[in-house]
């Protein structure tokens, strides 16, 4: 079985209310499906998540992610095997550096298309299912930087409807984060943990000066708590708090990933197949995290059901969970993709079991939502 034809689909992805982070606003998303078509008819799926510019360095736009595709990484690919995996990296690589969330696309496919010609999930070419669910860290992708009787409000009505574990945005001042922790507490109580992302806006003394007021309300890891490159700023939150530091942006690579770990910069690392190099990449960054006792917290971004499965078959092959992971791309966005989506709202995902990522494209949903009919 070999690769015959890379096809990209770029899509324009309205939001049910948009995400508002310390750096900037989400109102859409231009994801780019990938389909890998082998020569036996056989079709593997792949997700580039694209986001605005402030979200991560080097962030290409979705005109750039065609053209990377088009120009180096579908040539890369076509023509091989989908087993010969590491011969497909080893092209790539030569083609272009960098690039892990595009690459991952083609490296998620290719996964697909094995399990599909295997005939089982892909969790079974991950090493196997260690669970068959896992606990859904809610609101949607975080609740936004908002006002702080309305964050409170929401984070209320999120465990009304049984959501066991929270994430916050923060990043805008000092009191008014210390103001939505407090009124949230106030609403939920102390028993469901706290996730506060901050984005890495702060600078090192006002990171700690706050998350040392924060730790009085109850919070039970902070993530991003620096600038990514500032790995001695992370090492000075991390040894002056009591809180767990979860690094997501510092740690895009197993080099990079390495380099938090020589300088002592996190507890725990959020992996995200669909943005960091997929499958291949992201369990060699597990492997440097797990040996150098660095917790892992396995999850993703806000992708359509294509990424959301990859992310699904990882965390249920994931051998320690630290925190929860998001949930149904519905949460954030209008509509889904695939013919079977996670049901908005649920507060715990299941694995899939049908071969490779067990989806198919809801082709009705990608003609509506596709960016250049």
């Amino acid at each position: 079985m070999r690769i015959a034809r890379v096809e990209t689909i770029p899509l324009k992805l309205p939001v049910k209310t948009p995400l508002v982070e310390s750096g900037g606003t989400f109102a859409a998303f231009d994801h780019v499906i990938v389909k890998l078509h082998a020569e036996d008819g056989r079709v593997g799926l792949g997700e580039v998540e694209a986001y605005p510019s402030f979200e991560r360095p080097g962030v290409e736009t979705q005109a750039g992610i065609l053209a990377i595709i088009r120009d180096h990484l579908g040539p890369a690919a076509q023509g091989e095997s989908p087993f010969d995996l590491g011969r497909i990296w080893a092209r790539m690589d030569k083609a272009v550096n960098s690039y892990c969330r595009v690459k991952a696309a083609i490296d998620i496919a290719c996964h697909d298309l094995m399990g599909q010609k295997l005939g089982v999930p892909v969790v079974d070419l991950l090493g196997g299912k260690l669970r068959d669910s896992y606990l859904v860290e809610g609101v949607g992708y975080g609740i936004s930087i908002g006002e702080p009787e309305e964050v409170a409000r929401q984070a209320k009505d999120a465990v009304a409807r049984g959501y066991r574990q929270l994430e916050l945005k923060a990043g805008e001042t000092p009191a008014r984060d210390a103001a939505r922790l407090h009124l949230v507490r106030a609403a939920i109580g102390r028993e469901i943990p706290i996730k506060i992302d901050f984005n890495g806006f702060y600078d090192t003394k006002t990171a700690i000066r706050l998350i040392r007021e924060l730790e009085e309300y109850g919070i039970e890891w902070i993530e991003q708590p620096a600038r990514p490159w500032d790995l001695e700023g992370l090492a000075m939150v991390r040894s002056a708090v009591g809180t767990t530091i979860v690094v997501d942006e510092s740690a895009e690579t197993p080099e990079e990933m390495m380099r938090v770990v020589r300088a002592g910069a996190a507890d725990a690392v959020h992996v995200k197949p669909t943005i960091k190099g997929g499958f291949t990449m992201a369990r060699r960054i597990v492997a440097v995290a797990e040996a150098a006792g660095i917790a892992i917290v396995p999850g993703t971004s806000a992708p359509t059901g294509v990424g959301m499965a990859a992310a699904q078959a990882f965390i249920c092959a994931s051998r320690e969970l630290s925190g929860g992971a998001h949930g149904s791309p519905l949460d954030i966005l209008v509509d889904d993709v695939i013919t079977e989506p996670i049901p908005a709202d649920s507060t715990r995902v299941h694995a899939r079991s049908g071969p490779g990522l067990g989806i198919a494209l809801d082709e009705a949903k990608i003609a509506r939502y596709r960016a250049d009919r």
